[in-house]
């Protein structure tokens, strides 16, 4: 149902086993932009992982891509610094990674001709300053 335009918005909290939140987030990072924009979190008891919904994408790099920009670390990079109780950190910096990407030139992380990651990455810091 989280594909169900009519009631995906239902969704706030998702509880699921390693395998199926792995599926869920790549599915639901589809929905906001594709698995390069999107970031992940395990969170524990005592431990939590934040990572990029893609993994390390070694495919980028056999392709030669690995120099374009891939926002999903930054993602998850907020949602650590909001988890370790930088909330103004984390929601500024995702209010950031959120403007560049609705912005039309940074809006195609798939393509070769695009930012590169250092541009990308000064573009985002311009605008959380």
């Amino acid at each position: 149902k989280l594909l169900d335009e009519k009631r995906r918005h239902e969704f706030q909290v998702m509880v699921l086993p390693n395998l199926y939140g792995d599926i869920i987030t790549d599915e639901a990072a589809q929905l906001q932009g594709g698995v390069g924009t999107g970031g992940s979190a395990n969170i524990g008891d005592h431990y939590a992982m934040f990572e990029a919904i893609h993994g390390s994408a070694p495919r980028m790099v056999i392709e030669g891509r690995e120099k374009y920009a891939n926002p999903s670390i930054l993602r998850a990079t907020a949602m650590l610094l909001r988890h370790i109780g930088y909330m103004e950190k984390g929601l500024a910096l995702d209010k950031a990674l959120t403007s560049v990407l609705e912005d039309c030139k940074y809006n195609s992380m798939e393509q070769k001709d695009v930012i590169t990651a250092g541009d990308f990455t000064q573009e985002v810091l311009k605008r959380i300053n």
